[in-house]
């Protein structure tokens, strides 16, 4: 029987609806030849009025069967009963058509009564009893034939040793949708939902149980091997997200959430693709900016386009209704995955606004200023830059970071110097402060070159936000832990005591586009962002969000910590400020860094001799070009 089973499995979607369209058709029919059975045609006794004497009188013929069946057959198959997925959680929609169906049935056998089997004696409640009778004999044919398909076609093997166990948290709209989309995955073993919600809790949706409690937690992590929670409460606040995963993070219980919303939008995900936490979702967040930045009237560019920043810059920038976005962007495939997504988020905000994808370097002052031009630029998000200290501080890349960090930014500022651009803002790194590795010094020198061009073109306005890391950049640790602890360990940190500022990349987006709103030109805009993170807590706190353990050594059963020793030019911890003095602005998030730099001639002269010594490749002179230039920068010549 399994083996028919699974041969019915395989066969294709249309034969398996003839099938069941067939099996309807044959258990209707041998229901009714079971009430024919006993005569010629099914005989009822019909009292007359005034009388206690009544008559037999032939309650349907097989024509009168025929015909009505077939009418509901048509309205079903027209309606689309039968191509909604057997299986499924059934609609409204699906229960409303079977219904329809079977009364159709019920109404049309009556009536082929009066006019094929000529029962025109009958009273109408004869004919409203026998309507009734069929559309219930019917109805629950109908869903009977479906239930034992749906167990056929779609029930999961008993086996669940190699599943997935899988409990969904929050039994609202999005629980319901994300258990409608993995219900019938064969690698899922979904043991329930859990909502402690009064209303909710103790129930069932669809056949599974509502859990509500926080031993019924414990209960199934020790029952459920590698038990996996799949939240799905988009709708809570950041605070109330974080309880419940810290809940969760002391029970040892794996968590997985539902993709962003700007993610389905641009089909880059579905629903019931399951994500790893990030670190927004288990760090306590204050950061907040506008909603959103009104660009009314605006042409905005945008550098680095295809970047985390860059990106999100874009879909943010988007919500504000400019006029057009320019992406601009080195990469083919990075400028075709953010275009494809800003045209479809622009097209649902029903806004008017054009969407261009321009492939460009910014170290081509030539390039940039006919695209400015072309497009009337107003604002300029240079978001273009070699960010991965590592890579930047090998000898091999030293000149490539120099390049395009700093001469990419100059060329950015003299193509708007140059032309009708009313303002430049540079998207910064805390790794400019007082830095030990190239990239953070050519940050330094970039943050620079914006600060000389502002001074000297004072119609104009150029200014530069600082920040530290954002949260699931291409650069971040998570994604790196996340992979480690998949591959079963060790999670590999430089040292145990490395902290570092962590924001979201929303809210740094968000903030850079706020901060170059403050501008009135040439400052040096800090984010505040709170307190420093320990890398090595990050680390046990995934661990233990994964379902796993910490182990001690690599014998031990769990993930293990591996201190990796610090990289080239790394810190310990980071700062934002060199000076040590900030400003305050209207919004306490943003500050304003009073720091000094070269004015526009003395920093052209120190950029020519970078220059020179780019072009002789002379690593060691460009390296003490950027210690004298750059505040508190020494570079370790060793590996030179």
């Amino acid at each position: 029987m399994i083996a028919v089973f699974s041969q019915i499995k395989l066969l294709s979607k249309p034969v398996k609806v003839m099938l069941v369209v067939a099996t309807d058709f044959i258990v209707a029919f041998l229901a009714w030849l079971a009430l024919t059975s006993a005569a010629p045609g099914l005989k009822i006794f019909v009292v007359k009025v005034g009388s206690a004497s009544g008559e037999f009188v032939e309650a349907g013929s097989f024509y009168t069967f025929i015909v009505s069946y077939a009418i509901m057959l048509v309205y079903l198959f027209y309606s689309g009963f039968y191509r909604s997925r057997i299986g499924s959680y059934e609609s409204k929609l699906t229960l409303l058509r079977s219904v329809i169906g079977s009364l159709a049935f019920g109404i049309t056998y009556s009536t082929c009564l009066f006019f094929i089997d000529d029962q025109k004696q009958l009273p109408f409640t004869v004919y409203l009893f026998i309507s009734l009778g069929c559309f219930i004999v019917l109805y629950a044919i109908i869903n009977f034939i479906r239930d034992i398909a749906s167990y056929i076609l779609y029930t999961k093997s008993l086996n669940t040793n190699n599943k997935r166990n899988v409990l969904i948290y929050g039994a609202g709209a999005a629980g319901l949708q994300l258990l409608n989309a993995i219900r019938d995955d064969v690698n899922i073993n979904l043991v329930g939902l859990f909502d402690d919600s009064n209303n909710i809790k103790g129930s069932e949706v669809s056949g599974y149980r509502v859990f509500g409690k926080k031993s019924h937690l414990v209960d199934l992590r020790a029952k459920h091997t590698n038990l996996v929670v799949y939240l799905a409460i988009p709708s809570i606040s950041s605070e109330d997200r974080q309880k419940i995963i810290t809940k969760l993070e002391k029970l040892k219980i794996a968590v997985r959430t539902m993709p962003g919303f700007h993610e389905l939008v641009s089909n880059d995900k579905k629903l019931a693709e399951m994500q790893d936490l990030s670190l927004d979702d288990i760090l306590p967040r204050s950061l907040t900016g506008s909603e959103k930045i009104n660009f009314s009237k605006q042409n905005i560019m945008i550098t680095g386009s295809g970047g985390s920043i860059g990106s999100e810059l874009a879909r943010q920038i988007i919500k504000g209704s400019p006029s057009k976005v320019i992406l601009f962007e080195i990469s083919e495939y990075n400028l075709y995955k953010i275009q494809s997504e800003a045209l479809k988020l622009a097209s649902a905000s029903k806004a008017h606004i054009d969407i261009v994808g321009i492939l460009g370097d910014v170290k081509s002052t030539t390039r940039l200023r006919e695209v400015i031009i072309r497009h009337n630029i107003d604002v300029i998000y240079h978001a273009a830059a070699y960010k991965h200290v590592p890579i930047v501080e090998h000898k091999e890349n030293i000149f490539e970071g120099i390049r395009n960090n700093i001469f990419g930014t100059q060329s950015v500022c003299l193509a708007a110097s140059e032309t009708r651009v009313k303002k430049v803002v540079l998207v910064s790194t805390d790794k400019a402060v007082r830095p030990t590795n190239v990239m953070g010094a050519t940050k330094r020198m970039a943050e620079m070159v914006a600060q000389s061009f502002n001074e000297a073109f004072p119609e104009k306005n150029f200014c530069m936000v600082r920040f530290g890391n954002v949260l699931n950049s291409s650069g971040s640790v998570i994604p790196l832990f996340t992979k480690q602890i998949q591959e079963g360990g060790p999670i590999t940190i430089t040292h145990k005591d490395v902290t570092r500022f962590f924001m979201t990349i929303p809210e740094a987006a968000n903030l850079v586009m706020e901060a170059g709103e403050l501008s009135s030109g040439g400052e040096v805009f800090i984010l505040n962002m709170g307190d420093q993170v320990k890398i090595y807590d990050l680390a046990k706190r995934l661990i233990h969000l994964s379902g796993r353990n910490i182990a001690t050594d690599s014998k031990s059963e769990g993930i293990q910590i591996k201190e990796v020793g610090l990289r080239p030019g790394e810190k310990l911890y980071e700062e934002l400020l060199i000076s040590g003095k900030e400003d305050l602005t209207s919004n306490n998030k943003i500050l304003i860094s009073k720091e000094s730099f070269l004015n526009k001639a003395l920093l052209d002269e120190v950029l020519e001799s970078l220059s020179i010594a780019e072009r002789k490749l002379n690593i060691s002179k460009a390296i003490e070009i950027l210690e004298n230039s750059v505040e508190g920068y020494k570079h370790d010549r060793g590996d030179l």
